[in-house]
């Protein structure tokens, strides 16, 4: 799948604002549960900031970092998205099931347990849910490669030599279609190697991340010095000439 295919998350955008309001909500529902009718009005509201320990202003802002990271869809923030929920997850149900409660009464108690099923459903939709809309291919610390969607011949050299052609291509891996099927022993290969006849014939070792019905999804090892170089001219000279001919 390229980018361009990626689904757009627009459900776990909203999520994303609703983790930073609900650092906000949870004091609400706090602050009205304590019996005070006239909790919402500023003086009291802020009257009650100062009862509020510092265990529950961490999770609270863990909350809200959540949703800050859900808002650029990358392996690595809704990784550590994925991490402050369950951080988040494991003191309200600590607190929970051990009454650690700062104030007495059993609506302390429901929230926290309410909390708790919500973090769970949620954490199961961003964890579960992540793909189609992450790149799987992107790296966890650094921009994922752009992708071309060049095609151009490539010979992948396995059990045989199999002819096919690019249907996406970046400087991290390709997706390649054979021309024929590979042999039944296919789902056991995990590295291949790539010649391009047509970049010089440039041979490159690339470890197979998925095949099916014909389709490569390789990721390359080791394309470095001139090699690279080579296939980011190619990338250019492909480019210039898309513009000549579009112009």
């Amino acid at each position: 799948m390229t980018q361009a295919e990626l689904k757009k998350p627009a459900g776990i955008f909203v999520l994303a604002y609703l983790f930073l309001l609900a650092p906000l909500g949870n004091l609400a529902i706090s602050f009205a549960g304590s019996g005070n009718p006239e909790w919402y009005k500023p003086s009291v509201f802020y009257s009650f900031l100062p009862t509020v320990s510092s265990l529950d202003w961490f999770w609270l802002s863990l909350l809200f970092v959540t949703g800050l990271l859900l808002f650029r869809p990358h392996k690595t923030t809704w990784s550590l998205a994925i991490g402050a929920l369950l951080v988040v997850l494991g003191i309200n149900s600590y607190r929970f099931l051990s009454h650690d409660l700062n104030y007495e009464g059993n609506f302390a108690q429901w929230q926290l347990g309410v909390s708790s099923l919500i973090t769970v459903s949620i954490l199961f939709v961003v964890f579960y849910f992540r793909f189609p809309y992450l790149d799987r291919r992107a790296r966890w610390f650094f921009p994922t490669a752009h992708r071309y969607e060049f095609r151009t011949p490539v010979e992948v050299v396995a059990q045989d030599i199999f002819a096919g052609v690019t249907e996406s291509i970046s400087a991290s891996g390709a997706r390649v279609r054979l021309k024929r099927p590979m042999a039944g022993g296919s789902r056991d290969l995990r590295y291949v190697d790539v010649i391009f006849p047509e970049i010089r014939n440039i041979k490159v070792k690339a470890r197979v991340v998925e095949y099916g019905d014909n389709l490569l999804r390789l990721k390359f090892k080791g394309l470095e010095g001139r090699d690279r170089t080579y296939l980011l001219d190619w990338f250019r000279s492909q480019i210039e000439t898309n513009e000549e001919s579009s112009g």
